[in-house]
């Protein structure tokens, strides 16, 4: 059943969410206007051309960096079928349908016809939660069959060589992440920790990660990793002016 939710009205388009299990966040969006998709990834004569979007939804973070990068084709996959009708929906009424594609599908059996360039996930990532009785919303919010190791292996298997991974998760232990990182032949760029105040601890981290040939020998060096925090809102419930930066190109209004 369709739930009452307004669109999500952008200053280039809209989104319309009323179909799928989780509605449009805030938090999801600033994580689309912060992905730094590279020109190149590891040789200069090979640019970005396809971005794969795991878990698509309403195919916000798609049309978000379609907005940004006109000359990239977007594919996003979801194992819920309405999520892709509400995706295609919103694809049809944004301005640049020639650069999304929406499929049904689930990562784990996902067989495109060519590897991607980059792929960028915000995961089912509450494996310690109860599941919902909601079946839509548990196959949304709960990793029971996908879990971070699975979903990494199956993230290597869709990319080019040294193609670029970006995932919006909770904080995790930096060595665990390390060695679930390295078992699936990724090396770790950039991690940024999001907190939604100032006196708030980080609830969020971007992990950007580069794929590495399979049977390399490569252990994460955090030394090397480009680190940051960032916190999306003031006490007064304004965004802060780091994340105006990055969404002021985006929100209509910004709060």
């Amino acid at each position: 059943m369709s739930k009452t939710r307004r669109p999500f009205t952008m200053k280039q388009f809209s989104i319309a969410h009323d179909k799928v299990a989780l509605p449009v966040t805030s938090d999801a969006c600033l994580f689309g206007a912060m992905i730094p998709l590279s020109a190149n990834y590891g040789d200069a004569n090979l640019q970005v051309k396809s971005v794969l979007d795991i878990g698509t939804g309403t195919g916000l973070l798609c049309m978000m960096l379609a907005q940004k990068h006109p000359e990239i084709q977007f594919t996003g996959i979801d194992i819920h079928p309405d999520s892709i009708v509400q995706a295609n929906q919103n694809k049809e009424n944004s301005p640049f349908p020639a650069q999304l594609h929406f499929q049904l599908a689930d990562v784990l059996s996902y067989s495109p016809a060519q590897p991607f360039d980059a792929i960028v996930c915000n995961p089912p990532f509450f494996e310690q939660q109860l599941p919902s009785a909601d079946e839509t919303r548990r196959l949304a919010r709960h990793s029971d069959t996908l879990t971070l190791a699975s979903l990494l292996t199956a993230c290597h298997k869709l990319l080019n060589h040294h193609g670029e991974l970006f995932l919006l998760y909770p904080p995790i232990d930096e060595r665990t992440l390390e060695v679930i990182l390295n078992q699936a032949q990724f090396s770790l760029r950039a991690l940024t920790q999001i907190r939604a105040t100032e006196s708030k601890a980080p609830h969020l981290h971007i992990i950007q990660a580069k794929a590495m040939p399979e049977n390399t020998s490569q252990y994460l060096q955090y030394e090397n990793c480009e680190t940051k925090t960032i916190v999306h809102y003031e006490s007064n419930g304004k965004l802060s002016q780091e994340a105006t930066g990055y969404l002021q190109e985006y929100y209509s209004i910004l709060p």
